[in-house]
């Protein structure tokens, strides 16, 4: 069984990496989330590449398959495009079981494309939300709704720790 994760980029967090307790409450969250559904025997994860939900997604499943046999973690990339070969984007993709390129280039609507390969190719989608009905994320959420995907809410909110 396969799960997805759509989610923001630290801008659409509502709350900034700096906020220390709340970013771990979400890291938590987002953990558990992930635990759950291969306790529930989802065992192929499909991560955006994305800076912020994906690829803190992509590392917690990276951990878990380092601790259990039959875990696979793909990437599906939008459109390939050079990074610094130290940085997190090239340290996960050299541990994906396997990368998938959408678009041989850039243009607009690859993201969506993106996201709809991995709705498409997913069991259940597992979104890490904030609740604004725009962007990217939401559009992901509408486009596994109408595919009728089950769909696992991280709301980000809930993740806000009172000070």
């Amino acid at each position: 069984m396969t799960c997805c994760v759509t989610g923001h980029r630290p801008s659409g967090f509502p709350f900034s990496e700096r906020d220390v307790e709340s970013h771990a409450e979400y890291k938590k969250r987002l953990r558990a989330q992930v635990e759950s559904l291969i306790d529930q025997g989802y065992r192929h994860f499909i991560t955006g590449m994305a800076e912020g939900a994906d690829t803190d997604f992509a590392l917690i499943v990276l951990d878990f398959r380092s601790k259990i046999e039959g875990i696979t973690l793909e990437a599906a990339v939008p459109y390939p495009r050079k990074s610094d070969p130290k940085s997190l984007r090239e340290y996960i993709l050299s541990r994906c079981d396997k990368v998938s390129l959408i678009s041989e280039r850039y243009y607009n609507g690859c993201m969506q494309k993106r996201n709809c390969y991995m709705v498409d190719h997913a069991d259940i989608v597992l979104a890490v939300w904030n609740g604004h009905e725009k962007g990217g994320t939401w559009n992901t959420i509408r486009y596994a709704r109408q595919k009728k995907k089950t769909i696992r809410y991280l709301m980000l909110e809930d993740c806000m720790q009172k000070n």
